[in-house]
C-alpha cells in the first residue's frame, strides 16, 4: 500500500510542483498589487501630476438619497468641483440626483455596477460591471467615462486588462480617512485626519453612498474645504489641469 502511494505521488509530482508554483506566484502578485500606485499592465492614477498646488476630492459609492444632495450644496457654495465614483445600481435608484451631479459640473467616474469585489472575477463579469455602468453614466448626461475606481480598490487579475482594452484609467488615491468608517462620525477627527494627510497632488477618498450621520459628515466636509483653501490649494476634478 505504501509503495502504491509512493508511486502515485511520484507520478503526480510535476502537477503538485506546478500547482504550488502557481499559487506562490499568485500570492506574490496579489501582495504586489495591494499598493495603490502599482498594478499589472497599467499604472494606476494614485496622485495628480499637475505641478501647481492641487487636490482632488472624490466621493465613492453614491449617489444616495440625501447625502449627495447636501454635498452638492456645499460644493456649489464653495465654488469647487469634485469627482463622484458612482455605483450603477445607485444611479438606477436615484437617477435625478445622479443627473444633478453632472448638471452642476462635476465629473462622474465608474465604481462598478454592483460594488462586488472584482478580484479573481472572470473577464466577462468584469466587463459587464464596467460597461453597464458606463451606459448608465451616459444616460445621465456625461457622454464618455474614462475613470474607474475598483470597489475596495481590488485591482487583480483581469480588471487591468479590461480597463486597458476599454481605454479607461484605473484610479486609486492617496488617502482614505479611517474616521469616515466609524459611526457616529467624529467630525473634528475626520477633518484632522484629512488635513494632516494632504499635499500637492493628493486624491482624497470620501463617500456619499449612505445617509448616516449627514450633519457631522457635512460639517467635516465644509471645514476640510475651507482649511484646504486657506493653505493655498485648488480643489479640482480628476480631469482638470
Amino acid at each position: 500500500m505504501a509503495q502504491k502511494k509512493g508511486i502515485m505521488i511520484k507520478r503526480n509530482l510535476p502537477v503538485i510542483i506546478s500547482s504550488i508554483s502557481i499559487l506562490f506566484v499568485l500570492a506574490i502578485s496579489l501582495n504586489y498589487t495591494r499598493e495603490w500606485d502599482v498594478s499589472f499592465i497599467i499604472k494606476p492614477m494614485s496622485v495628480l501630476e499637475q505641478e501647481s498646488k492641487v487636490i482632488a476630492l472624490t466621493f465613492d459609492d453614491g449617489p444616495s438619497e440625501k447625502k449627495t444632495k447636501r454635498i452638492l450644496e456645499i460644493l456649489k457654495k464653495e465654488d469647487i468641483h469634485a469627482t463622484f465614483f458612482m455605483i450603477g445600481e445607485n444611479i438606477e435608484k436615484y437617477t435625478d440626483i445622479a443627473k444633478s451631479v453632472v448638471e452642476e459640473g462635476h465629473l462622474v467616474g465608474n465604481h462598478s455596477y454592483s460594488h462586488k469585489r472584482l478580484i479573481f472575477q472572470n473577464y466577462s463579469v468584469i466587463r459587464e460591471e464596467i460597461d453597464k455602468t458606463n451606459e448608465l453614466i451616459k444616460s445621465i448626461g456625461q457622454d464618455t467615462t474614462h475613470y474607474f475606481r475598483p470597489p475596495y480598490t481590488s485591482k487583480y487579475i483581469f480588471l487591468p486588462i479590461a480597463l486597458k482594452k476599454g481605454n479607461m484609467i484605473l484610479v486609486t488615491g492617496t488617502y482614505d480617512p479611517p474616521a469616515e468608517y466609524v459611526y457616529p462620525i467624529d467630525a473634528e477627527l475626520l477633518v484632522q485626519q484629512v488635513i494632516e494627510n494632504i499635499e500637492s497632488g493628493s486624491i482624497i477618498f470620501l463617500h456619499d453612498g449612505n445617509d448616516r450621520d449627514i450633519e457631522a459628515y457635512c460639517l467635516a466636509l465644509e471645514k476640510q474645504i475651507k482649511i484646504i483653501k486657506s493653505k493655498g490649494y485648488r480643489i479640482i476634478r480628476l480631469d482638470e489641469k
